[in-house]
Formats: C-alpha cells, sequence, structure tokens
C-alpha cells in the first residue's frame, strides 16, 4: 500500500513539473492572448490564463500543478493538452501521468476520414456542422464558412456555436434572425448543462459568455430550456443577398452526444445563390482536428 501511495505521488508531482514547464514555452500572442510586454512576472502563460484556456477553474487548475490530488477526467486533461499547445508525444505524456489509457478515446472525437464528415461534403452546397453536447465545433463544411463563420478561422478554445453566435460581430450581422437563434442556443446548452452536472465545463463556458455578452447575461438567467431548434434560418451575404435555409438537425444513434445541423436551402433560388457563392471553388468539409485524441 505505501509502494502504490508512493508511485502515486511521485507521478502527480511529475505532472505538475511537466505542466510548469510546459506552460512556461507558450507565448501569450500563441494562443490568443495580448503579449503584455513588459508586464509579465512570469515565462510564459500564467495559470490563470491555462485555466481559462482550458476551460477549468483557476483553483482546480492551481491544484493540479501543484501536484495536489485531484481528479482529472480525459475531457478536462485532453482540453489543457489543447491550450498548452502541445505535441502529439506530449500529449501522450501528459495522459500517461494522469493515468489515462492511451487508447481511451472521447466519444465525440471525429476521425479525419470518419463518414460523417463524408455526409458534410454530400449536402452541399447547403451548410452543415458536426456539434458535441457543449456545443464545440468537431467539423464542417465550406458552405458554413461562406455564409456564417469560418469556424477554423477561431482560436483552437472558441470553436464553440455559442461563442460564435454570441462573441464573433460578423455573425450578429449575417444572421437576419440572430435574436432567436441566440436564444435558441442558449435554451439548448442550458438543457445540455443539466444532463451533464458533472462537466464543469459548462459552467465555464457559461462564465465566460457572462462576462463577454450583456445579452447571454440577460437570457441565461431566464432559465428558458429548448430541446431542439427548429425553424428556419436567413442570412445576409454581400455577393447573393438574403439566403433562406431550412434549420435541420439530427442526432446519430451510434453517438448520441453528437448532432449534425444541416441549413437546407428553402427554396430552387437559394440553392442556386449557394452554388453561385461557390462558383469554381472546391468546396469541402474539415474535421476539427484539435479535437482529436492521441
Amino acid at each position: 500500500m505505501a509502494s502504490t501511495t508512493s508511485e502515486s505521488d511521485q507521478r502527480r508531482h511529475e505532472l505538475a513539473d511537466f505542466l510548469r514547464s510546459r506552460r512556461s514555452q507558450v507565448r501569450p500572442e500563441q494562443v490568443g492572448l495580448p503579449a503584455d510586454v513588459g508586464r509579465r512576472r512570469v515565462r510564459g502563460l500564467r495559470r490563470e490564463e491555462v485555466a481559462h484556456l482550458s476551460r477549468v477553474s483557476y483553483s482546480w487548475y492551481t491544484r493540479l500543478e501543484q501536484g495536489h490530488d485531484v481528479h482529472a477526467t480525459a475531457d478536462v486533461i485532453d482540453s489543457i493538452a489543447v491550450a498548452l499547445q502541445l505535441s502529439e508525444g506530449e500529449h501522450r505524456h501528459l495522459r500517461r501521468l494522469a493515468g489515462l489509457s492511451l487508447g481511451q478515446r472521447n466519444e465525440n472525437a471525429l476521425a479525419v476520414d470518419d463518414p460523417i464528415g463524408k455526409l458534410l461534403e454530400r449536402v452541399l452546397p447547403a451548410p452543415a456542422y458536426v456539434v458535441d453536447s457543449r456545443f464545440e465545433y468537431l467539423a464542417w463544411n465550406d458552405a458554413l464558412a461562406a455564409v456564417f463563420c469560418d469556424i477554423g478561422a477561431l482560436p483552437r478554445t472558441r470553436r464553440n456555436v455559442l461563442w460564435a453566435t454570441f462573441a464573433v460581430p460578423g455573425v450578429r450581422r449575417s444572421l437576419v434572425n440572430w435574436e432567436e437563434h441566440a436564444r435558441q442556443v442558449v435554451g439548448q446548452f442550458r438543457a445540455e448543462a443539466a444532463a451533464h452536472p458533472e462537466d464543469q465545463r459548462f459552467a465555464t463556458m457559461a462564465a465566460e459568455l457572462n462576462a463577454a455578452s450583456e445579452e447571454f447575461r440577460r437570457w441565461w438567467v431566464a432559465h428558458e430550456v429548448v430541446l431542439a431548434a427548429a425553424g428556419q434560418q436567413s442570412f445576409r451575404h454581400a455577393g447573393v443577398g438574403l439566403l433562406s435555409t431550412d434549420l435541420i438537425q439530427l442526432r446519430l444513434i451510434d453517438r448520441p452526444s453528437l448532432k449534425v445541423v444541416v441549413h437546407q436551402p428553402s427554396t430552387d433560388e437559394d440553392e442556386r445563390k449557394l452554388e453561385a457563392l461557390r462558383g469554381d471553388a472546391h468546396w469541402g468539409a474539415a474535421v476539427n482536428r484539435d479535437a482529436l485524441q492521441p
């Protein structure tokens, strides 16, 4: 028993040392934070910045980095790996130190050649994407980038439907029925948060959005719950004008935490407009590689 305890303590301290060393190697500007040249007392990122990027509480991350005995799920460890911009080898090492099986995969992870990605290509020119229960974008097609938001251009920790809706100015301008869409997303997010009380990243995301958006703050405290958004969604586009789409949401039987969302053109004219946007460009679909597990 004493030997087991000693090994556990050693692994926790090694994990703490590894996190501190990797944190010191990441420059703020690498993760979309201001450099604050001349004002930083630490090399690399601060603890609170890593916690913020990983969507965990500052106190919890501090305890982890100090070698305390805290429970860390695979999802949280993987989020920390993304925040610290770890290489594949470093990511695998972090999982070992955290006592996680290297073969353990997040059920939300998509392989680059996943059939769902092929589906997003097949529905073109309809904008479409895949999200998990936390509304993290796992895959999307180029039509979505053309009419809504270029998900791939967002910081890795901000590839989320709520963040795009409330914090990306272009989205607010492009959505004709922005308020209706935003309130539905908040209601869906609250329903998912209630269904996953053990996942503290829902609370972290809500806190970040409360700080970033007055509208989110007002609608979040209203406690409205929406199980599934439906109806029509219209976009404004400088090149082709108004685009109307019918919103279709599909749950996967074998992966119920994933949702496929398709913006089906409402009319033949809307489809022609999307085809005109595509032009001669080779539209395809992208998988969020940062969501993949090693």
